[in-house]
This record gives structure tokens, sequence and C-alpha cells, in this order.
């Protein structure tokens, strides 16, 4: 009989968030547990806000495994915190996980801080970018058995690093394909004050610098007739945003719930991923969720010509511009609109290649990973 491995997950993330880290880490406990796991996800005990205190219902996640929050200071709830409260917050987490003993279970986290102190003889540590300050950052992975990474740039600066080959293993993203099954139709854009009647191009995520989502705003200059959607901002992020780019072309349209999102995709004409080439949480480590939800759409793409995201999308499942050049991405929107065919095609070749990258295909594979 095979041995059930017990997993604690580990994560100083405040649970539920709006963020989608929040749901990638539920997905994920919920995936090791369909896969024979016993999992417990160990949380701080912090305020969600407005938003749900119940994560399994706010994310729609079974309840296979359990969820035990554990003190920690929440002075970061607070409007207009400061790094202070962050940091106190994080230290406090920190102290009571080292607190803590995990006998034969096996540490899963994606904070390399947690990776520094857990009291485990066996941690795995999952990457998702690099910290600019990488001394405790080594320390972390000499003490990681086991190192997942969600894409080869990571993995190449860690054999940099001098992390043995065989500890790593390149794990990207994924997608839930059951969300991209249900009808679609345009109209639902009227309800956002988009007109549903002209072509729409449609970038969802955060607007901060290495999303790029300035560089898709900035096309406005060089489209026409074209509804220009960016939905996903939140807080000052939003408001900065729509102050600077809204227009009777340029809809800001703030965070919407993760189950409405696969129907706002499907109901576009082009989806855009506009990343940045400046920084290399963007050109060489990143792999986004929306792409996955992207090609799960079957609706064109797009996107910036990244190292990090042709780890995933190739010349016959998108279309490719100058990062960080909006008359560039202009011209490949115009392109996708007037060669409705080939847009088709390539379209339909990503939803096909998205099939490999489901979250239950990478619970099993880094389950067989790490306790190999």
């Amino acid at each position: 009989m095979q041995r059930v491995v017990e997993i604690a997950y580990v994560t100083s993330v405040r649970l539920p968030t709006g963020r989608a880290h929040g749901y990638a880490i539920m997905k994920m406990c919920e995936q090791f547990a369909e896969h024979g796991a016993k999992i417990e996800l160990i949380v701080p005990s912090r305020n969600p806000g407005v938003l749900s205190d119940d994560p399994f219902a706010y994310y729609n996640i079974k309840r296979s495994f359990s969820i035990q929050k554990t003190w920690a200071t929440d002075f970061s709830s607070k409007k207009e915190a400061s790094r202070l409260a962050f940091a106190a917050d994080e230290l406090t987490f920190l102290f009571s996980i080292w607190k803590k003993r995990f006998g034969v279970r096996l540490v899963y986290t994606r904070d390399y801080q947690v990776a520094l102190i857990a009291r485990s003889r066996t941690i795995v540590l999952e990457v998702h970018t690099i910290p600019g300050r990488t001394f405790l950052f080594r320390r972390a992975l000499s003490r990681s058995q086991k190192i997942v990474v969600i894409s080869g740039g990571l993995k190449e600066e860690l054999l940099r690093l001098g992390v043995p080959e065989q500890k790593i293993y390149v794990s990207h993203d994924a997608v839930d394909l059951e969300e991209f099954s249900g009808t679609v139709s345009r109209e639902v854009w009227k309800k956002y004050d988009v007109n549903p009647a002209k072509k729409i191009a449609l970038y969802t995520g955060h607007f901060y610098g290495w999303k790029g989502a300035d560089t898709f705003a900035e096309t406005a200059k060089y489209l026409s007739n074209v509804e220009i959607v960016l939905m996903g901002g939140v807080d000052s992020e939003l408001a900065e945003f729509r102050k600077k780019y809204s227009s009777q072309s340029v809809h800001v349209i703030g965070y919407q719930p993760r189950e409405k999102i696969p129907a706002l995709l499907q109901a576009a004409d082009v989806l855009v991923l506009p990343n940045s080439a400046k920084p290399k949480i963007s050109s060489h480590y990143t792999s986004p969720l929306k792409l996955f939800q992207y090609m799960a759409s079957g609706i064109p793409i797009v996107a910036s010509d990244l190292p990090s995201i042709r780890e995933v999308l190739t010349d016959e499942t998108a279309f490719w511009f100058t990062p960080d050049d909006e008359h560039s991405l202009a011209k490949q929107i115009e392109y996708v609109l007037s060669h409705v065919e080939e847009a088709r095609s390539k379209a339909l070749r990503a939803k096909e290649a998205v099939k490999k990258y489901t979250w239950d295909s990478r619970a099993r594979q880094i389950l067989a990973f790490i306790i190999d």
C-alpha cells in the first residue's frame, strides 16, 4: 500500500485575498488532497476585510483539507499601513511557525522565509521570483530538500546560484478547464458600459509597472473603433489608472470576482498579455495565471515577445509584439482583428495546448517529484 504523504502547506498570505496567488494556493491544496495527500493549510489569523471568512466558499474549493489559522499580528489591515506594520505581521507569523514542530509532515511553502525557519525534516520551496537580497534566500534554498519553480528562467537562475539541478522541478502555473465550459453572450459587456457591437481587446490583471497594462492603454492612440478594456485593478492602483487612461474607448474596470472572468474572456475578440521586458520577474521568471485562462478561452492572444511567455506560447498559438511598444501592440491587435481565420486557428491550437496545464496535472507531477 502506498504511504499517505502528510503535507503542511505554510504561507503568510491572508486568506481569502482578491489576488491570484490566494486561489492558486487553495487550488493546489485541493488537488494535492485529490491525489491522496493529507493536507493542512497553515495561514496567519488575519481579518479578510470585506471578503468572505470562508476561503472554501470564496474560491469554490472542495473541503478536502483543513485550514489552521496561526497567531500573528494584523497591523497591515489598517488603512495606510506602513512597511513597519507589514514587517511586524510577517515576523509574528514566522515566530509562530518557528515554535511549531512538524514531525513527519512535509512543509510546502511559497515563502522562502518559512523555508528558512520551519522545523521539519523535509521542506519543499516553491519559487516565484528571486529577491533582491539573496543571502537569506540562498540559506532557504540550502535548507529545502526539493525546489519547485514556475519557469525555466527561474531554474537557470537557481543553477547560477549553485543549486543542484536534481533538486529543481519546473512546473508552470495552471488552469481549471471546467470553468470554460459554459455558454457565452457578448451582451455581458453592456453591464460595464462596453459596446458589444464593436471589437473588444481585453486585458485582465493588475495595473502595476511590470504587468505592462500602461502599454496596452496607450494603444488607444493608434486604434479606432476598438473597445480597449483593462480589468482587475484595486484601490489606489485602480484610481490612478482610471484618472490617467479612462476615455470613450479605454475602459478601466476594477477587480471582478474570478468566477466571472471566463465568460468575459470568451466574450472578447482578442486577449492581451502586455508584460514589460524591463524587470526580470516579467521577462524571465513569471508564469501568469491569466496566460492559461487566455489559452483555455479559445480567443486569440497577443503577447509580449518574452522568454518567460515563450516557455508556454509559440508562434503557432499566439501573436507577438515588441514589449513596451504600444505601436507594435496596436499593429498586432489590428492584424488579429483583420485576419479572422488565422487568428481562430491559433486560438484553437492554444486551447488544445493548455490541456497539459491543469491543476490536476500540476499537483500530480509535483507530488511525484517531492515524494520520490
